[in-house]
């Protein structure tokens, strides 16, 4: 009898822990948070059926991985009440969800998202009954003084963040956790704080979670049994610090299809290419020869258009998220320019000199941008090589035209060396898509100018 008594004894204390170590595999909770999405989602559509089919999966997914009174099933019996009746108008049962919540969460609340006045009100109704019952249950977080922590609402990206926690003696915490998943990922890397002082825990985020625009954070409490008896957020309802880069200003948000639960510095981070279109148009200042009148000189000169515009494809590289150098091609249509009928054959056999009808030039750019959201301000530096041609019209040249007595409009070339600067704005429309608007400002030699172009296009980022 006393063999048989220690082997059951033995069977119990290895059965339970399975069952911690069940209630603590993030897989687990992964699973069943990732099912309260796909019920919230079709709650969302107006398919409160298959709402809650998916919802009592995800509470017999609780029951199986041992996580009955994990924060993660508090919060799966709240979706559960609020698709009972708000689909089905099922008021009881729903009040016996949300009891069931917080009974296992005594501070946890509704989803901004999913409440509205009368799902408020039946929720309020449940925190009440659950107050004169005394509260009780599993778990029931410790508030108020016995666990006391400032969350971190901001911090600085690719740097460690320290976490403090302070826990009062009557929580009986014997290991704490901190839980914590890098933008763009839904699972939960781990990371156990240590009691410096008596009470005081401090722990760390790693910096290789930083590096997105936000994270998110929870931090858990066990007793001596290894269940949960405090916590400050949870994977339902995590703790969310906004990233700065170096210096202040917003992040742009990581674009990641695949995640996995202890980020990667090279998995996360803004945009690495840009492809931009522009189109425009411009002016600058002019002087010296046309290219078909070379006998006469512009008097006075002055400022000339650009007709009749360019197109500015752009290709660029990140070098990092404020630097980006670039390619810019510019071609340049020209139209106004008047035919030159010669008086003899220094335009050939037809004695008709065709002027330009277009220009190329190209310029290698380096950009820094500045970070205000959605909103992207930026100046550039500037080298090229090519041409760039304006308009401008000879009154001493009464040869042009097809009457051949139009005064002429030549071309006047400028470059073929240019640099300058260039200042605009990129909004973001989407994480990958911007409009843009800029202008360019380059001086030309040899032959000499000052232009200026306008542009107006899109972007796209990745």
């Amino acid at each position: 009898m006393r063999l048989l008594a220690c082997l059951l004894g033995l069977a119990l204390l290895v059965g339970a822990g399975a069952a911690r170590a069940e209630a603590d595999d993030p897989a687990s909770i992964d699973k069943i948070v990732k099912l309260n999405k796909r019920a919230v989602d079709e709650y969302e559509n107006l398919n409160f059926e298959e709402a809650r089919k998916i919802l009592k999966d995800a509470l017999g997914a609780c029951a199986q991985a041992g996580l009955d009174t994990h924060a993660v099933a508090a919060r799966s019996h709240v979706h559960l009440g609020v698709v009972l009746f708000a689909g089905f108008k099922q008021k009881d049962q729903a009040l016996k969800e949300f009891k069931k919540a917080l009974e296992i969460q005594g501070d946890i609340k509704l989803d901004k998202n999913l409440a509205n006045p009368e799902i408020q009100a039946v929720f309020d109704e449940a925190v009440a009954a659950q107050k004169g019952a005394g509260g009780g249950g599993a778990v029931t977080p410790a508030t108020g003084d016995a666990v006391t922590h400032e969350p971190v609402t901001r911090a600085e990206q690719g740097k460690p963040i320290p976490i403090n926690v302070t826990i009062d003696p009557s929580v009986g915490a014997k290991k704490v956790v901190l839980s914590f998943s890098a933008d763009g990922s839904e699972d939960f890397g781990e990371r156990e704080m240590k009691e410096e002082s008596p009470g005081n825990w401090t722990g760390e985020i790693p910096a290789s979670a930083t590096e997105g625009a936000k994270l998110k954070y929870y931090i858990e409490m066990s007793g001596a049994g290894g269940d949960t008896v405090a916590s400050k957020g949870s994977a339902a309802e995590p703790l969310v610090v906004a990233l700065q880069r170096p210096g202040g200003g917003a992040v742009a948000p990581v674009r990641r299809t695949t995640t996995v639960a202890t980020p990667k510095p090279d998995e996360t981070g803004p945009a690495t290419w840009y492809f931009g279109l522009g189109l425009g148009t411009g002016f600058g200042w002019t002087t010296g020869t046309g290219e078909i009148n070379t006998g006469d000189h512009i008097s006075p000169p002055g400022f000339a258009l650009a007709k009749l515009g360019q197109v500015a494809p752009e290709v660029g590289y990140f070098v990092s998220p404020q630097l980006m150098l670039s390619l810019e091609f510019r071609y340049q249509m020209v139209q106004g320019a008047t035919a030159f009928f010669a008086t003899d054959n220094s335009c050939g056999a037809s004695m008709v000199c065709s002027p330009a009808s277009y220009a190329i030039a190209g310029f290698g750019r380096a950009n820094w941008l500045f970070d205000f959201g959605d909103l992207h301000p930026f100046v550039a530096g500037l080298v090229g090589v090519g041409t760039i041609r304006h308009l401008a019209t000879f009154p001493t040249e009464p040869h042009c035209g097809s009457n051949k007595i139009s005064t002429c409009i030549d071309t006047i070339a400028a470059g073929p060396i240019f640099v300058g600067g260039s200042g605009g704005i990129l909004y973001n429309l989407s994480p990958v898509f911007a409009l843009m608007a800029e202008m360019n400002m380059v001086a030309g030699f040899t032959k000499f100018t000052l232009n200026f172009d306008f542009n107006l296009g899109v972007a796209v980022e990745y």
